[in-house]
């Protein structure tokens, strides 16, 4: 398995994924505008996507981040928005090198929060990842 940053040349790779990843939260298929919510995210550095591809350089994962500033604590943060793993025997263990490659990208740009608002399914995986709610502000927390 090999996970790298999405350019725009990835979007034919990115798209049947985060599409698969829709239909899974019950919306309807819409290719057309999904490339174009992609492809402006990228094009202008507005989020940041991962892209899990196995041995067969198959898209099998992918995880999408956003930059947040914070006034309080004058510094960027990051929030993780999406995050989407397809089914099959090593599920567990790409979902969890997706938050890793996401650590990673968050110390690199020398901030050290990582926010997720996600759902219960994912509490689990998030919480064995370092995640903490924080009561406060009813997000996952990861101060890295």
């Amino acid at each position: 398995m090999r996970i790298f940053k999405a350019e725009q040349w990835n979007l034919a790779l990115l798209l049947p994924l985060f599409e698969e990843y829709r239909l899974a939260h019950g919306m309807s298929e819409n290719p057309d505008r999904t490339l174009t919510f992609l492809n402006n995210r990228i094009r202008f550095s507005e989020s940041i996507f991962f892209i899990a591809v196995n041995e067969h350089e198959k898209a099998v994962g992918f995880i999408q981040l956003y930059p947040r500033l914070s006034s309080l604590q004058l510094q960027r943060y990051w929030q993780l928005t999406d995050i989407f793993v397809k089914d099959g025997k090593y599920k567990n263990d790409i979902y969890k090198a997706l938050i890793e490659k996401a650590k990673e990208f968050v110390s690199f740009t020398q901030s050290n929060i990582l926010t997720v608002e996600q759902d219960q399914q994912q509490r689990n995986i998030l919480e064995m990842e370092g995640f903490k709610l924080n009561p406060r502000k009813s997000v996952f927390e990861l101060v890295l």
